[in-house]
């Protein structure tokens, strides 16, 4: 699978309703993907009835009969619909429970889906974020079976993006010593802890700068960085750009 899945967006939408309007049962021609961010909603996925909680997803292959059943109560709740690139495919699973990371929720916070319009590549920004968005189910997928510490360590790592992250905190969190934390750490995942969390702050730096709305220094600071060099010469070892060079480029 490539690292760019989306071919295009076709709908999305990012909303707080007092209640969830019921969606007629059909057979859908495109991938639905649905999270909650507050409250609850009822899908019925090919006959079979699907509850999401708040950080709950599904994720809908062509092919798909979907409905969703009318409900009260407030329900914050983001949805995309889209085709992929050829040759892609996303794996036929339907339900995520509690997928929804704090990294996600920066994303379609600073995004919302006033930002889609034809100024300024818009829509080519909200391809990104859902792009990153799908990464990460599947990151979900391919580990989900692995130890579950490794999994103990990636939420921590995801639910504290904002901050220093270091091994000893990672340690003191999970209970184990620093020498097996990172031991199984680079076992499971062929990286060290630090390259692991570096990786997931630059990706998250590369979507909120191409959503255009915070400064450089503003963004490498919400990602607990205190030195603005080292968090630059992170993003160009990632990208082969300067994050000053990319954020001008994106612009262009």
């Amino acid at each position: 699978m490539g690292a760019y899945i989306v071919r295009d967006m076709l709908h999305y939408c990012n909303i707080s309703v007092k209640k969830c309007t019921k969606i007629d049962s059909r057979v859908i021609d495109y991938y639905d993907l649905t999270f909650v961010l507050k409250g609850s909603m009822t899908y019925l996925i090919n006959g079979k009835e699907c509850k999401l909680f708040e950080n709950d997803a599904i994720l809908l292959p062509p092919g798909t009969l979907r409905e969703r059943r009318a409900s009260v109560g407030e329900t914050q709740y983001v949805s995309f619909n889209f085709t992929v690139n050829e040759g892609e495919s996303l794996p036929a699973r339907y339900f995520f429970q509690n997928v929804i990371s704090q990294d996600i929720r920066t994303l379609v916070r600073v995004f919302s889906e006033e930002h889609i319009s034809p100024l300024y590549h818009s829509r080519e920004k909200a391809y990104s974020v859902l792009n990153y968005i799908l990464l990460e189910l599947l990151d979900v997928i391919a580990l989900e079976s692995n130890n579950s510490h490794v999994m103990e360590i990636i939420k921590f790592i995801d639910e504290n993006i904002s901050k220093q992250i270091t091994l000893g905190m990672i340690s003191n969190h999970v209970h184990l010593s620093r020498e097996y934390v990172a031991a199984i750490f680079k076992k499971e995942l062929g990286k060290t802890v630090i390259d692991y969390t570096n990786e997931r702050k630059m990706l998250l730096a590369k979507s909120m700068i191409l959503s255009g709305e915070r400064s450089l220094g503003d963004i490498a600071a919400s990602l607990g960085f205190e030195n603005y060099s080292y968090f630059s010469r992170l993003f160009k070892k990632s990208f082969d750009l300067s994050p000053a060079r990319f954020k001008s480029l994106s612009r262009a």
